[in-house]
């Protein structure tokens, strides 16, 4: 599970293809997706998220559970967090708010 952030990170150095080496499969939330790819529409690595058999898009169940979060972190972060404790994953963040909330 990853929010929007190492993602362009990796995307900006052209280095997608080591992250899916590290990762082999990477699971977004919507709020994400949309970061990388609808509003991030023409920047680096929004073609390849959209396109990426490894990069998967994915619904949080429990969308009420997001209300229960305190401001920050933002919409993307509290989706992936959310994941996480869905699928009792990792998460891939850079955002200290995000690391302490989850």
């Amino acid at each position: 599970m990853a929010e929007a952030a190492p993602v362009i990170a990796f995307a900006r150095l052209g280095r997608l293809a080591l992250l899916q080496h590290i990762v082999e499969e990477l699971v977004v939330p919507d709020a994400v997706y949309d970061d990388l790819v609808v509003k991030g529409r023409g920047k680096p690595g929004a073609a390849e998220v959209a396109e990426s058999t490894w990069i998967r898009r994915e619904s949080i169940r429990n969308r009420e559970a997001t209300a229960h979060f305190p401001a920050d972190p933002r919409a993307g972060e509290r989706e992936a967090i959310l994941l996480v404790v869905e699928h009792y994953a990792t998460l891939l963040t850079d955002d200290h708010r995000a690391r302490e909330t989850a």
